[in-house]
């Protein structure tokens, strides 16, 4: 299930940036038809392909595990707050009351979370890249 998550993520950005298969396979080093199946399922990304295949889509691969994708895909402006705060849960559901204090702190409070997962993705990322 994740994987087909992921996969259809892959696929919606690619499509979203209206870049082709053959494109990105290209910015990967590799051929149109490798990539085709990877990005329906048949064979699994590296690692490193990962990585490579968020370089050649112009995102973070932490976007292609995103449970709010459509949101970021439909709506630039949700995506660009998000991502400037370090977060993409929380953001929409207090836009409209950001005066408040409390919604300030509980949004300070979840930014903090979230970097502090961030990081510690990172540095799985990078054990599991051998770094």
């Amino acid at each position: 299930m994740i994987k087909e998550k992921i996969i259809n993520n892959i696929k919606t950005i690619r499509e979203s940036k209206n870049f082709t298969e053959e494109y990105i396979a290209g910015q990967m080093g590799i051929s149109q038809s490798t990539y085709n199946r990877k990005e329906n399922g048949l064979t699994d990304f590296s690692l490193t392909e990962l990585i490579q295949l968020g370089d050649a889509l112009e995102v973070s691969p932490s976007r292609f595990i995103d449970l709010d994708l459509e949101k970021i895909i439909n709506n630039p402006q949700f995506y660009d707050t998000a991502i400037s705060n370090g977060n993409s849960g929380v953001i929409e559901h207090y836009t409209n009351n950001s005066n408040d204090e409390g919604y300030k702190t509980a949004i300070a409070q979840c930014q903090a979370e979230i970097g502090f997962l961030r990081a510690q993705v990172e540095k799985l990322t990078d054990a599991l890249a051998g770094k």
